[in-house]
């Protein structure tokens, strides 16, 4: 039987009469890959340099034909989620039967929301889509990888593609459905780390469109593929103006729990950085598509290359690559503050791991080994939990048991 650990240390049980204060919660958005501007705001990043990457027109809400672009980022932090929405779209990468066979281009995001990590990507990292971050790491010894704007080390890493798979139908007998897929692995200062798919998303049909998709792991998804507005692509006659990127409000929006961007001890900084750019295939040529942008002139539009030969913080690359959002949680196993009800019960919420079961412990003395539960086994499919209870003492201290 596995001892139950303390999820927190000492320093940050809740005190009753002073329970700690956080932003109210948002009402969280539904997951569509559609903008939800009373939740999100205004948008933390614009792009301002045109699509080399082609310019899908067909407006199709799963499928995008010959072209990627990354018109804008939102970012929020609530619920015990990180929110994100990259408005924009990716191009699908069809089969030939309906769809055309297209370029598989990856949508790759990079995190740094925890003390150390990677601010040029090392060879020796873990294993994620068939080897995307050895694709961008260092050539050898000598050498850097891909690197980084000053001030911006990697932590986490996800990656996001799509393409259609044949499946039987009646009549036709055979048709395209889409699906996508988003892995994740963190980047330890050292190298290594793990790597895991976090899920792939799957239409029933080549008619039916799933508006959200939830993982196991408590990761939610939702994909609107139908932009056809926002950056031109370079080579029109107006590739120079970036003026309707803020006007799109589709794109892929992930719900992310903290639990992903956190420390082995839970912690998370106070500031979430965060650069989503678009790759190729084999995560080995750079588009110009980068968020925060690139800040290219007419006269200089162009893909970047070879990751492993990019540094993001020379002059060719002015300004910041990379967006930040403001992080309320101190810990991934933060407790909450309270919601007091009539009389003397009281509602506790905090964070936890997704999937995993907790129990609430009261004890009146911080050091006494004597806590004891006030609330059943919680588990839950979302990192937000919480536990109503009685108080009969006229101070108690609490602390969350993670049981296993």
């Amino acid at each position: 039987m596995k001892t139950p650990r303390p999820v927190l240390p000492l320093c940050h049980f809740l005190l009753l009469l002073g329970a700690l204060a956080l932003p109210a919660a948002g009402q969280s958005p539904v997951i569509d890959g559609q903008l939800d501007g009373s939740f999100y705001g205004a948008p933390i990043a614009v792009q301002d340099t045109p699509t080399a990457f082609g310019n899908a027109t067909n407006g199709h809400p799963r499928f995008a034909v010959q072209g990627s672009e990354l018109d804008a980022a939102y970012v929020r932090v609530s619920d015990g989620y990180l929110f994100l929405f990259i408005a924009g779209n990716l191009e699908t990468a069809g089969q030939g039967l309906t769809w055309s066979v297209g370029n598989l281009n990856k949508l790759d995001i990079f995190v740094d929301s925890i003390p150390g990590g990677q601010n040029s990507l090392r060879g020796d990292n873990a294993i994620v889509d068939g080897g995307a971050l050895g694709s961008m790491g260092h050539l050898d010894p000598a050498n850097d990888g891909l690197k980084f704007d000053t001030g911006f080390d990697a932590d986490f890493y996800f990656t996001f593609y799509n393409h259609t798979e044949v499946i039987s139908y009646y009549d036709p007998p055979n048709v395209e459905a889409w699906r996508g897929y988003l892995y994740y692995a963190t980047l330890p200062t050292g190298g290594g780390g793990a790597s895991q798919t976090i899920g792939v998303a799957q239409d029933p049909s080549h008619q039916t469109y799933v508006t959200t998709f939830t993982f196991t792991n408590g990761v939610q998804l939702g994909f609107n593929n139908s932009n056809t507005g926002g950056v031109w692509g370079t080579g029109h006659a107006n590739e120079s103006d970036s003026s309707l990127a803020t006007n799109v409000t589709t794109g892929l929006e992930l719900a992310i729990p903290i639990q992903f961007l956190a420390a082995s001890d839970g912690a998370v900084n106070e500031n979430i950085r965060i650069i989503a750019f678009v790759n190729d295939t084999n995560h080995r040529f750079l588009s110009n598509q980068v968020l925060g942008p690139m800040g290219q002139i007419a006269g200089g539009y162009g893909n970047l290359g070879d990751p492993r030969l990019f540094n993001f913080s020379e002059t060719y690359s002015p300004g910041d690559q990379y967006f930040t959002s403001a992080n309320p949680y101190s810990s991934a196993r933060a407790l909450l503050a309270p919601d007091f009800g009539t009389g003397s019960t009281m509602t506790n919420h905090w964070l936890g791991a997704v999937g995993h079961s907790y129990v609430l412990q009261a004890s009146t003395n911080l050091l006494s080994t004597n806590w004891f539960a006030v609330s059943g086994t919680v588990t839950s499919s979302v990192p937000t939990l919480s536990a109503t209870v009685t108080n009969s003492s006229p101070l108690n201290f609490y602390r969350t048991v993670r049981t296993d």
